[in-house]
């Protein structure tokens, strides 16, 4: 009741302030592109003179971040104002939809409450649920020019899928017939990447799809100046996340959450913004700020439930803007791949940390690896034919990173061994565990506990198991230290009571692989455990040493279970002791017999399937 006063009597505020003049606001998303393919951003990347423009106008952020590395979980970021993990928006594809805590609600609801026209063209893939009264229209054919009143405010999102992974799926014979615009030979390819023609011809590629994205920009704002709007609208272009070539979409390197941002400010609202139009900002912005950044544009009250603050508005003063260095990053699952990576950048140093790191980042996901380039890097690693940054991709990743993006802007050299960067390592794996604490991170906990037990209101749940998850965060974390030293913690964890501590547990030997190879008799017990994800977890660990087939705990576990995302786990480390671990345990499914018969596992059925022709 206290809240409803609140927000009533706060938008009767924002009405009476607001009730004539307020600004425009239009966002221009292009799908799956991070700054690099922008030379407005990086040297390597395509001229954009339209988004030039833009900025000519208006100010480039530096520093701008997607939070998470794939579209659902982005897109949700932006909409609501939080980080995903904290509200439980932070797999893809969900398997259910997260309800919002109460009081909260989608950032344009907001706007329409305080007499905006909302717009949305046409791409939602929300992992909550929506609401009502968010859009006054979403589809293909919304516009601002479909407001009722010319006079009416208005906030407009339009995405553009011409820079969309798919539309790098294509065939060998494009390959060989059709030109692209930019030189191949020219491209500057990451020293990750093997330096063959299909790789140059897909980077080239993609740089003419940013030609592309570049020219949409400037037809929509030449739309908005053909309708006398220019001047009265904040024009907003960015990628929904990065990519979209390998290595980017679905991983936090730079690649996959660094993304272009430009905000070009018009006359007529520049007293709303602290600094010159055609400037740089260096500070970090991060996706849960956009939205309460349109907030306080429009003089509407940013809800105490969003994580974000804004960059822009009445206020905003640039030089604590220009202070922030610090950016969150979170994987966890996308489509059939389950891979928990978490990060923290501040400046120029960037800390990761792998919570899965047995498998590694080439970890077998159906819809990359349509991509020709991603087979081709796959196939030369088989053939023994990369050097040592190469072949990183497909082999173990350590617990923890640490990388200087000032002088390895590629993230390839890891320092987390670095006597000199030690002091540096320990800071920020320490600010990293506690922000997953605070949150809390909801993702040590399993997601089938999650969808089981958690999606009515994935905040109150949280605060309910805020210790069980700190519980959780702390097992975890005994990878990061000197086998010995976790060794006595790991046995007591591998006895609790909680099967997520022993999940973790488990998964933290699996991690040591044989280093913790003493620890047997204390994982054999577990793989009649009660819980299917232990059970899983312990199959691995015994698996990875060589102690035991993990074949038969395996096929039993996704049998017996009615839950998907159990069969889904199970299915998983099928494919990863198939295509990556040292002991191969080839892994036949043509003749499983399964209790359910939809979920994303029928990807995992369908490569497994194939593997056995």
């Amino acid at each position: 009741m206290k809240w409803t006063l609140r927000l009533v009597f706060g938008l009767l505020f924002a009405g009476t302030v607001w009730a004539g003049d307020r600004p425009n606001v239009v966002w221009i998303v292009a799908e799956d592109c991070s700054k690099h393919y922008f030379h407005l951003f990086d040297e390597a990347g395509a001229e954009t003179p339209h988004i030039a423009d833009l900025a000519s106008s208006g100010i480039v952020y530096r520093h701008a971040f997607s939070e998470s590395p794939v579209c659902s979980v982005a897109r949700t970021t932006l909409a609501t104002g939080c980080h995903a993990p904290r509200i439980g928006t932070q797999y893809h594809r969900r398997a259910k939809m997260a309800e919002l805590s109460e009081g909260l609600r989608l950032f344009p609801w907001y706007l329409r409450q305080a007499g905006y026209y909302t717009s949305n063209n046409r791409k939602k893939d929300y992992n909550a649920v929506e609401g009502k009264g968010v859009w006054d229209e979403s589809s293909g054919k919304a516009h601002w020019r479909n407001r009722p009143d010319d006079e009416m405010p208005f906030f407009h999102m339009q995405s553009h899928s011409q820079s969309h992974e798919s539309s790098l799926h294509f065939s060998v014979e494009d390959f060989k017939t059709k030109p692209t615009e930019h030189d191949p030979a020219q491209v500057k390819l990451p020293p990750y990447f093997p330096d063959t023609p299909l790789f140059r011809y897909t980077y080239a590629r993609y740089l003419d799809n940013i030609h592309t994205i570049d020219d949409i920009v400037g037809e929509t704002v030449a739309m908005l100046e053909e309708d006398g709007l220019l001047e009265d609208t904040f024009v907003f272009f960015f990628g929904d996340h990065g990519g979209v070539l390998p290595r980017s979409k679905g991983y936090i390197y730079e690649s996959g959450v660094h993304v272009p941002l430009v905000v070009r400010v018009p006359e007529k609202w520049k007293h709303l913004v602290d600094g010159e139009r055609g400037s740089d900002v260096s500070g970090f912005v991060s996706f849960s700020d956009f939205g309460p950044t349109v907030l306080r544009l429009a003089g509407v009250d940013v809800p105490e439930q969003m994580d974000g603050r804004p960059f822009l508005g009445q206020g905003v003063a640039a030089n604590e803007v220009a202070r922030r260095d610090t950016a969150l990053s979170f994987a966890d699952r996308f489509d059939e791949k389950y891979d928990l990576v978490r990060a923290i950048r501040v400046g120029t140093l960037k800390y990761i940390r792998n919570y899965q790191g047995y498998y590694p980042d080439g970890l077998r996901n159906n819809y990359r690896y349509r991509m020709l380039a991603y087979a081709e890097w796959r196939d030369l690693f088989r053939d023994g034919k990369l050097g040592s940054e190469q072949r990183a991709f497909f082999e173990p990743k350590p617990a923890e990173a640490l990388y200087d993006l000032a002088a390895d802007p590629h993230e390839t050299t890891n320092l987390a061994d670095s006597d000199e960067h030690r002091e540096t390592l320990l800071a920020l794996r320490a600010s990293l565990q506690a922000r997953l604490r605070e949150m809390p991170d909801l993702s040590f906990l399993p997601e089938n506990v999650l969808v089981a037990e958690a999606m009515n209101d994935p905040v109150a749940f949280g605060r309910k198991n805020r210790e069980r998850i700190a519980r959780a965060i702390e097992t975890a974390d005994l990878a990061v230290l000197p086998f010995p030293e976790a060794r006595g913690k790991l046995v007591e964890a591998l006895r609790s009571t909680d099967p997520v501590v022993r999940q973790w547990a488990a998964t933290v030997c699996a991690c040591f692989g044989k280093e913790a190879g003493e620890l047997v008799g204390a994982l054999v017990p577990l793989i009649d455990d009660p819980d299917p994800v232990v059970r899983i977890r312990a199959a691995e660990f015994l698996g990875i040493i060589g102690q035991r087939d993990p074949r038969p705990t395996l096929r039993s576990t996704v049998e017996e279970t009615n839950d998907p995302l159990v069969v889904l786990l199970g299915l998983q480390s099928a494919v990863y002791f198939h295509d990556h671990a040292e002991i191969a345990y080839p892994f036949r499914v043509s003749d499983l017999t399964l209790r359910v018969k939809e979920g994303e596992f029928g990807r995992r059925i369908e490569y497994l399937q194939a593997q056995e022709r």
